[in-house]
């Protein structure tokens, strides 16, 4: 295993940099347009991506974010009426719930999808040549 010098330490803080700075530019694009954050439509991204309906701790997973966090976002997207919590009586989980995209759940996803694919491009892909994607997408399937 190689050593963490100076030069793999200032890889690593340019790598968060950069991220979180796309992430912003992308948070800012949906905020212009939609009013919401990027932390709403990616609970919306990874519940349609799992079918529409899941656990949260299934939502929160996918997302690597811990549960708690996710449920302050849930709480907020279910008060706009986009999600949807049902409760179902399970005899080895008496706490079992699920959230469900509404129909207006999936309408607003459609309709930001199209500014976040926007933005993605603008603030990551497009500054990219095929030959970067493929030795960036190389190397992060190493993590």
């Amino acid at each position: 295993m190689p050593r963490l010098d100076a030069t793999r330490m200032t890889a690593w803080r340019n790598m968060q940099a950069t991220v979180d700075a796309a992430r912003r530019a992308i948070d800012y694009d949906l905020r212009s347009e939609w009013a919401l954050p990027l932390a709403w439509f990616e609970v919306l991204a990874h519940l349609r991506e799992l079918g529409g309906v899941a656990r949260p701790n299934d939502v929160a997973d996918a997302m690597g974010l811990p549960p708690s966090s996710l449920s302050r976002r849930i709480d907020r997207l279910e008060e706009e009426g986009w999600v949807v919590r049902n409760h179902h009586p399970d005899p080895s989980d008496l706490r079992a719930v699920t959230v469900a995209l509404t129909p207006r759940g999936r309408h607003l996803w459609r309709e930001m999808n199209i500014t976040y694919r926007r933005a993605v491009q603008a603030h990551f892909a497009g500054r990219l040549t095929d030959e970067e994607v493929t030795a960036l997408t190389s190397t992060m399937s190493r993590f």
